[in-house]
């Protein structure tokens, strides 16, 4: 690990570890529990991988694992996350959100088997597996969140600006994540197997790609740890659904749409 590695991986832990820290002092683990274990998860892992590192060394068989293993855990405590967003914003419509996590689960699963179909039969398969589900469930995060942003403001669904700061933040490291790891992807697939020969480019690639990576990590820690400097407003009660006769009156176009869908989902759902 160069110097200007290390220096971006420590200013990676600092920031979450500033996070953690607003995260805990404005008591978010009461309102967004994921959320909070999400930048915990981040802290730990970013400690645990500096130490390995250190003992180890940075090529190390055992850095290149534990490296596999905390980006896992850090894309199912994300993913986690985005699940949590979602169920706070239709947790008023319990018919929505009934379709909405079977909807989730499906794609999980989805993503996983294109992921090991994709990485079967490619050399060193385990980095091939990784970067293909890494790149498909930041792009269908990217999705899921837009899809929310859209339902949110058609249907006049109140979202927190805390919770808007987080989606964007998320969208903006998937995005930067998603064409990281096409370009490494394909890269690694077409170009640089074996490692023999191109192990140079390899190093080079990663190296440069990590940099983007750590930066925009930069980025998105900053935001957060920013929307947390200040105390939180209380959270929003949830909406109450008026009888239908006056979502009739007051707005036939949008509110009732709203509730009709919901209750029919209600009722196609029950198990």
């Amino acid at each position: 690990m160069t110097r200007y590695e290390l220096l971006l991986s420590l200013s990676v832990t600092g920031f979450e570890t500033v996070l953690c820290i607003f995260v805990f002092v404005r008591h978010l683990q009461r309102r967004l529990p994921y959320f909070a274990a999400y930048a915990t998860t981040m802290l730990i892992c970013s400690l645990a991988l500096s130490f390995i590192f250190w003992h180890f060394g940075f090529r190390s068989v055992t850095s290149y694992y534990a490296d596999w293993v905390a980006l896992a855990v850090s894309v199912l405590a994300r993913s986690s996350c985005i699940v949590e967003l979602c169920r706070d914003a239709l947790r008023a419509y319990r018919g929505i959100w009934a379709l909405a996590w079977r909807i989730l689960g499906l794609l999980a699963l989805s993503l996983c088997l294109h992921a090991a179909l994709d990485a079967r039969g490619q050399p060193n398969w385990i980095a091939t597996y990784g970067l293909t589900l890494e790149r498909d469930i930041a792009i269908s995060s990217v999705v899921i969140l837009i899809v929310l942003f859209l339902i949110s403001d058609y249907y006049r669904i109140p979202l927190e600006s805390l919770q808007k700061w987080i989606a964007l933040g998320i969208c903006f490291f998937c995005v930067i994540e998603f064409v990281n790891n096409t370009v490494l992807r394909d890269l690694f697939i077409k170009y640089m197997i074996p490692w023999g020969a191109m192990k140079a480019q390899v190093d080079h690639v990663n190296e440069v790609w990590n940099t983007v990576n750590v930066s925009a990590s930069l980025v998105t820690l900053g935001t957060w740890s920013f929307t947390l400097r200040k105390p939180l407003p209380e959270p929003s009660r949830d909406p109450v659904l008026l009888p239908s006769e006056l979502y009739e009156e007051l707005s036939p176009a949008v509110n009732l749409r709203l509730r009709a869908f919901n209750d029919r989902l209600q009722e196609m759902l029950k198990p």
